[in-house]
């Protein structure tokens, strides 16, 4: 099997291959974002049906998710009637479906800049202990911070989920949170203290409202 990127027009095509024959594809098409920036939706995912389930659509998404995070893309979002196919792949409802539409699903790539969609109306400061079992960049403890006067948040990766201090203990940090919580956070689906974990148990109200306050400044 090869995986074959071809782009038509603003769409970037991929498609698996079998001795030149197309048996699995999809395209990622980039569109504008609420706030004018442009996002990427995956459109016409399609498997042949006496290949389905052996893996074509798994080593295409896997070439799609590399391609954006070498291009540091936040997200990326499709609508789709059959949701279990994508949800292992860390897909989440990013808006409440509706029958009889399809299911609009969302899934973090590159979560440093995904937390830039957010902006706080202060100064703000705290480590995140981010968690992503498929995209090993997302997956680590985060500094999150803006400055003084508040505004959009920065992002910085501190240290990878497995290291440890002198005495052999994993480092902790303030709170911890799945990338599939984080993006229905952003997009509304869940409130701070539903989606976050504090690992100070009587710092947890204070850590939520500051949280809370977040303005997420990005749609699809």
């Amino acid at each position: 099997m090869e995986v074959e990127l071809r782009v038509e027009g603003r769409n970037m095509v991929f498609a698996a291959k079998e001795k030149e024959q197309v048996i699995s594809t999809l395209a990622l098409s980039p569109d504008i974002g609420g706030d004018g920036t442009t996002v990427y939706q995956i459109k016409n995912a399609f498997t042949k049906g006496l290949y389905r389930r052996r893996g074509y659509m798994d080593a295409i998404l896997k070439d799609v998710f590399a391609c954006m995070l070498s291009e540091c893309e936040p997200f990326v979002f499709l609508g789709t009637r059959e949701p279990k196919i994508f949800k292992k792949y860390g897909f989440v409802n990013i808006l409440p479906p509706t029958d009889p539409f399809p299911d609009t699903l969302g899934r973090i790539v590159d979560v440093r800049k995904f937390m830039g969609y957010f902006e706080s109306n202060k100064e703000f400061v705290m480590s995140m202990r981010i968690i992503d079992d498929m995209l090993p960049e997302n997956d680590g403890i985060f500094m999150v911070h803006c400055g003084p006067e508040g505004g959009r948040l920065n992002c910085v990766k501190i240290v990878n989920s497995d290291m440890t201090n002198d005495e052999g203990e994993k480092l902790a940090a303030e709170v911890s949170i799945s990338v599939d919580d984080l993006i229905q956070f952003g997009f509304g689906l869940k409130k701070a203290k539903e989606a976050f974990k504090a690992t100070v148990s009587f710092k947890e109200e204070e850590i939520c409202t500051k949280l809370d306050e977040f303005v997420f400044k990005q749609s699809v």
